[in-house]
């Protein structure tokens, strides 16, 4: 056996910030300053000039604002990186130095250095590969890429928006390759493509639709309905489309279960977006932002810059969109068309290129909105919103399981400075000082799992409970070697269905940590 694989990686910065400054005309508009505009010479109409100019300021003013939300972008960074590899069983010269076989040259110089150029067919025609009928392992090839765009923007002053953008995706090829009698030749036995996919998205449209008492969802119906648009329009991009409509209304080989409708529609309605713009692509090439932001400008409003030492803003969103895991259809066909051309008996439907089991989309306000405080006196506060949304669309039973988390975090810490205490030993006093750290949490969070299913239209909660949690800490460092902690946590559930009861658990207590010096 041979194996040989390549690791390439691209790596790209530009700092615009830096461009901007060496382009005098850029360098002007983001100059916070403006250049006082010289006097002028009335000659006809005073009050004329004197409007003229005025539009010219606020033109200029209008412009230099502009201009610095568009260079507000200060950098944009690329990692792209490709790992490929091959496997070829049944190898018969002997390699030597540099791995060659230098009689014959074999494997190659490119194939040792990395190539993934496909030399089956020269290791065939120059019998570098042995022709047993009964070799039984597999000729392998893989290949996997991971590209991460990011960028940083400053539109304005103490408002920082981190965008990132990413894309995963691995392929693995296998085949037996071996040598046939009856043929007379060398020949590919049972190829099959299987990998994964995942790549950032956007859902924001949808995320905060609520379902209605019953746990229907307006966007699962939106769903349902888009199937048939969609079918339409795959189909009739299909050369080998029979331009029938079966009974169901569809376009006969893409009825309302064919995983080439299913998921374009399921990436539509759950995007928010319409079934005819979307992309009937299983797979999307281009990742779209995702971003987390920072504002802290608020601490030049008097009010608060009185009151607090830091004031600090944060959101964060995240999607990404992953097919769990494919593999080529062994009876998939397009006669050279690119399209397929044979229909499955048992569906109806055409078969797809690969079959797909699920896919996932993973949405994340991480947080929706956070507020970090830090009072005059030392307090600390926090107050913080998450919200989380895991769609799942199983293509194996035509169901979609939607869970819905949201989080409300309230936080505060105070530390009193130099607290003593006095303890007596032996008759004598002794005073210990040291500050006492207080932190306290109040956590709620909701959870609920909601199954809809696709052909039946049913949709039912399964799952789902109120979370309540309490904790409270006080540390209290009596010396550099001993640590005292006083502690009381309270979880509370709440359950939204009634197969389950409500609990609580109760932790309390303190601890004492002694650590011995080296």
């Amino acid at each position: 056996n041979i194996q040989n694989s390549n690791n390439i990686q691209y790596n790209g910065q530009i700092n615009l910030t830096t461009l901007y400054n060496k382009v005098p005309y850029f360098k002007k508009i983001l100059s916070s300053g403006k250049k006082k505009q010289r006097g002028r010479t009335s000659r006809t109409n005073q009050e004329n000039e004197k409007e003229e100019e005025e539009k010219k300021k606020d033109q200029y003013k209008a412009l230099r604002y502009a201009a610095k939300f568009v260079f507000g972008v200060k950098n944009i960074s690329v990692n792209l990186t490709q790992n490929e590899g091959t496997f070829i069983p049944g190898f018969m010269p002997e390699a030597h130095f540099f791995g060659q076989h230098w009689g014959e040259v074999a494997p190659g110089i490119p194939f040792v250095l990395g190539s993934q150029r496909d030399i089956r067919y020269i290791a065939g025609q120059n019998g570098w590969i042995t022709k047993d009928e009964n070799i039984n392992t597999l000729f392998k090839r893989n290949s996997s890429s991971n590209l991460v765009l990011r960028s940083t923007v400053e539109p304005f002053n103490k408002f920082r928006i981190e965008l990132t953008a990413n894309k995963t995706q691995s392929l693995s090829e296998q085949e037996y390759y071996r040598w046939s009698d009856a043929d007379n030749m060398f020949t590919s036995f049972s190829p099959t493509q299987s990998g994964n996919f995942s790549i950032s998205f956007i859902s924001w449209g949808t995320a905060f639709k609520r379902d209605n008492d019953n746990s229907e969802s307006q966007t699962f119906q939106q769903f349902r309905n888009y199937r048939n648009e969609i079918s339409k329009r795959i189909a009739a991009q299909n050369p080998n489309y029979s331009g029938i409509i079966d009974s169901t209304g569809f376009p006969e080989g893409y009825g309302p279960t064919s995983q080439d409708v299913l998921i374009p529609s399921f990436l539509a309605a759950y995007s928010g977006k319409d079934a005819l713009g979307v992309s009937l692509n299983s797979m999307p090439s281009i990742p779209l932002p995702n971003w987390r932001i920072n504002y802290n400008g608020l601490m030049q409003v008097q009010f608060i810059k009185k009151r607090f030492k830091t004031f600090t803003l944060g959101h964060a969103y995240r999607s990404t969109y992953s097919v769990g895991s494919y593999v080529s259809s062994l009876d998939y066909e397009d006669n050279g068309t690119g399209w397929s051309s044979s229909i499955n008996p048992n569906t109806g439907n055409y078969f797809s290129q690969f079959e797909i089991g699920q896919v996932t989309i993973n949405e994340q306000f991480s947080p929706l909105v956070k507020l970090d405080m830090t009072w005059k006196n030392s307090l600390i506060t926090k107050l913080e919103i998450k919200k989380n949304r895991m769609l799942n669309l199983s293509l194996s039973n035509n169901q979609i399981t939607e869970t819905n988390g949201r989080e409300y975090v309230i936080g505060t810490g105070y530390r009193i400075s130099d607290l003593s205490f006095k303890f007596r030993s032996g008759g004598r006093g002794k005073k210990i000082s040291s500050d006492l750290d207080l932190k306290m949490d109040v956590n709620i969070r909701n959870n609920k799992t909601v199954i809809r299913k696709i052909v039946e239209d049913e949709e039912q909660i399964t799952m789902g409970q109120q979370t309540i949690s309490l904790k409270f800490s006080a540390d209290y460092v009596i010396n550099s070697t001993l640590n005292l902690k006083i502690f009381y946590d309270k979880v509370i559930t709440n359950p939204f269905i009634s197969t389950s009861y409500p609990g609580a658990i109760t932790n309390a207590g303190f601890s004492l940590r002694f650590t011995l010096a080296g």
